[in-house]
């Protein structure tokens, strides 16, 4: 039971992104879908044990902003789990969906609530404060597949307008105070998650589709992109941290807001191509971080 107890929370990021990449490289083969969504089932079976086995341990940890706010990838990560249980339980893989979504819209009104209204400090405003607010895309990506057509679009407009106010506020805090601990620092890498959820929500729930809103969105998204690869190239060599599970869903939602570019609007040899190092890089991070996960745990 050390393992569990000594799982850290944030390892729901690293299941949404083991989750998430099962679905991108599922047209490489289908059957490669599995592999990585049995590895996150692991993990998120772990998670699951531990909330039962330690209660007061998950308590500890939600009076912490920065380990709650990451706590939102744990709801995301039930909406992704509901489309691979959807062909096989339909009835539960809907309901693990309406509890993915119920968890994360009470995740948003507790946090609202305890550390925006009443103790409000921008020191502890960072990138995971997009996983509780812009995080509600993942509704509208998933929504179709339990066949929802009427709330996926106000899913993705909750994400859009949250992008839109908390963005300078994030942004603010970075240059007016710079992060200084290693611990934090892979948080950065979000920054490329950011604008590409909205792409895949947006090509996922929107009736009709705005090429040049979408292409705007996704040339913000390859600049944020580029920051953040250089950023893990920064930071790939320091000492471990739960905070490594930043370094895995961001890039690969990057490759799926790509693929889904290619899928509406263009297909070329350019962007062909830039799906296929996106999905090297996101197999590659994702895998780094795993084993970085499973050496932490096991010297635990």
């Amino acid at each position: 039971m050390n393992i569990v107890e000594k799982l850290p929370l944030p390892a729901s990021g690293l299941i949404l992104a083991l989750f998430s990449l099962g679905n991108l490289v599922q047209d490489i083969h289908p059957y490669l879908r599995y592999p990585f969504g049995g590895i996150g089932g692991i993990f998120l079976i772990l998670i699951l044990l531990k909330a039962i086995l330690y209660p007061k341990s998950i308590r500890e940890d939600f009076e912490n902003p920065i380990i709650l706010s990451s706590c939102g990838t744990f709801s995301m990560a039930l909406m992704i789990l509901s489309t691979y249980l959807k062909a096989f339980m339909p009835i539960l893989s809907y309901s693990v969906w309406i509890i993915g979504v119920v968890l994360h819209i009470l995740l948003m009104i507790y946090f609202t609530y305890r550390f925006v209204i009443r103790e409000f400090d921008i020191n502890t405003v960072y990138p995971t404060w997009w996983i509780v607010y812009v995080g509600i895309t993942m509704a509208a990506i998933t929504a179709n597949v339990h066949g929802i057509h009427e709330a996926d679009f106000i899913f993705f407009i909750i994400g859009f307008i949250s992008m839109l106010v908390t963005t300078p506020l994030v942004i603010y805090r970075y240059v007016r105070y710079p992060n200084e601990s290693d611990m934090n620092k892979p948080l950065i890498c979000i920054f490329t998650a950011l604008f590409s959820i909205l792409i895949v929500g947006y090509l996922n729930s929107a009736e009709s589709i705005s090429y040049e809103f979408l292409m705007a969105l996704y040339l913000i998204a390859c600049v944020c992109y580029i920051f953040a690869l250089y950023k893990f190239i920064d930071y790939r060599n320091i000492e471990f941290y739960p905070s490594f599970a930043a370094f895995t869903f961001p890039f690969v939602i990057s490759a799926l807001a790509t693929k889904g570019i290619i899928g509406n609007v263009s297909q070329n040899l350019l962007l062909n191509n830039i799906l296929t190092v996106e999905t090297v890089i996101a197999v590659v991070l994702v895998a780094y971080v795993v084993m970085r996960y499973i050496k932490f745990l096991k010297n635990s």
